[in-house]
């Protein structure tokens, strides 16, 4: 019995703790079967419908969803599309007003090489034709058609000198030449029309010769009376 005594007081401090720790564990181990006890568990609410009519409501849900879908797939199908695909009345105002354009500048640099300036040759020495010896009268107002090559046309008007250009040039061609003629009976203005198988030279001379002619005075003649004067030039 003195022994038991002696190893309770040698062992007093660790008996102690032994039951401390024990204990604790006991009244932690209740705590929690204690809270799980009184926890609140809300019960189960089963609710069974007949199977026919969960189909007839489902069905109408499903091909509703199935309407939405596909219309959603159409409208986005058809957003691609239409981005994707220009409209066909833009493209084809596109090119229309492509070609227009193309056509426009075509016009453009037509008219420009028209209306460049055809030069005069200054000295140029060409012989003359006169009205002396000719019945004025068979002039007037007709077409003239001398050995020459040369006609002309001013309607009640006839020549007084008529420069002869024709066997000058080195190619041959038809030159057309609108002239404007005062009452005075100068030509003041000459315009040759320029076609693709005519020479530079032979517009040039062309345009020289028609400034050149003298046309009978009238008063009575418009201010600038137009005409013209065709030259046929034999190639040399």
């Amino acid at each position: 019995m003195s022994w038991l005594s002696q190893q309770y007081k040698n062992n007093i401090n660790g008996i102690i703790i032994t039951l401390a720790f024990h204990i604790l564990v006991f009244i932690v181990l209740n705590i929690t079967q204690f809270r799980k006890k009184f926890e609140y568990h809300e019960p189960e609410i089963i609710i069974e419908f007949p199977t026919e009519l969960l189909q007839t409501e489902m069905e109408p849900n499903n091909q509703q969803e199935e309407a939405q879908v596909s219309s959603s797939s159409v409208s986005r199908t058809n957003v691609a599309a239409n981005r994707a695909t220009p409209k066909r009345n833009d493209f084809f105002d596109e090119n229309y007003q492509e070609e227009l354009n193309k056509a426009q500048q075509l016009v453009n640099d037509v008219s420009k090489q028209l209306s460049k300036e055809i030069p005069t040759v200054d000295d140029l020495q060409m012989p003359v034709e006169t009205s002396e010896g000719i019945d004025i009268d068979s002039l007037k107002n007709k077409l003239y058609s001398g050995d020459s090559n040369v006609e002309y046309y001013l309607e009640d008007r006839f020549h007084l000198s008529l420069p002869i250009p024709v066997y000058l040039a080195e190619d041959g061609g038809v030159v057309k030449v609108i002239i404007e003629v005062n009452r005075h009976g100068d030509v003041v203005k000459a315009d040759p029309i320029p076609e693709a198988h005519l020479t530079g030279q032979i517009l040039s001379y062309a345009k020289t010769a028609a400034l050149r002619t003298r046309f009978n005075p009238d008063d009575e003649a418009p201010r600038n009376q137009q005409g013209y004067i065709q030259y046929t030039f034999v190639a040399q």
